[in-house]
C-alpha cells in the first residue's frame, strides 16, 4: 500500500497553527454525552464494514474542507445502504490549505468499524454524537467504542444519564448489536 505524506507548503504552517489554536479553543466546547438509546434514535444509518479509502474535498460552496471516507458495507443495521457508503468529517488538507475541526472523527483505510451516522444539512453523512458513534471491530468480531478526542462530553442533567451507557455496547458482536438496535427501533415505533 503506498504511503501518503503531507508536506507543508509555504503558508500552510500558519493555517495549521490557526486551525490548531481554534481546535484547542473548541475543545472547551461541551457536547451532551449520549446514551445507547439516544445514539440509536439520532442516527439515520448504522452500518458495519471496512474503510476502503479517503479523500479531501471542498464543500459545494467552497467554504469548508471535508474528508470523505468510503465504507465497504458488510451489514446495514439501521437504514438502507448499498455495497458501499460515503461518510464525511469536517476538516482535512487540500493543496496548501488545511482545516482542523474539534470533534471530527478520523478513519483510516483498513479500519473495521460499526458507525452510527447522521445526515447533515449539507447532505453528508457524519459520525453521530461528535465521535460517540464510532466503534471498532476487533479480530474476534467484537465492537469497542473509543474515547472521542475533541469536545468535552457532559451529562445533560445533574443526575445519571437516562438510558443505557454507550459502554454497555463494548464487547458485543455485530449481530448482537443489530438485535439491540432493532429492538430499540421496534420500541420507538410502538410509542
Amino acid at each position: 500500500m503506498p504511503r501518503t505524506s503531507v508536506r507543508l507548503l509555504p503558508g500552510i504552517a500558519t493555517i495549521f497553527s490557526v486551525s490548531f489554536a481554534l481546535t484547542a479553543t473548541a475543545n472547551a466546547t461541551q457536547v451532551p454525552r449520549l446514551s445507547a438509546e439516544e445514539l440509536i434514535d439520532q442516527s439515520d444509518l448504522v452500518a458495519a464494514g471496512q474503510i476502503t479509502r479517503s479523500w479531501a474535498a471542498w464543500d459545494s460552496e467552497h467554504k469548508f474542507i471535508w474528508t470523505h471516507y468510503e465504507l465497504s458495507v458488510s451489514s446495514a443495521i439501521k437504514g438502507s445502504a448499498g455495497n458501499s457508503i460515503e461518510l464525511a468529517e469536517p476538516g482535512g488538507v487540500i493543496g496548501d490549505r488545511g482545516m482542523a475541526i474539534a470533534g471530527s472523527v478520523p478513519y483510516q483505510a483498513g479500519d473495521k468499524v460499526v458507525i452510527f451516522l447522521q445526515r447533515m444539512p449539507n447532505g453528508y453523512l457524519r459520525t453521530a454524537g461528535a465521535g460517540q458513534g464510532r466503534f471498532t471491530i476487533d479480530a474476534s468480531g467484537r465492537i469497542h467504542g473509543g474515547s472521542p478526542v475533541g469536545p468535552e462530553f457532559i451529562q445533560t442533567s445533574p443526575g445519571a444519564i437516562e438510558g443505557t451507557s454507550l459502554g454497555s455496547l463494548n464487547g458485543l458482536t455485530v449481530p448482537e448489536l443489530s438485535v439491540r438496535i432493532k429492538a430499540r427501533i421496534g420500541q420507538a415505533g410502538s410509542r
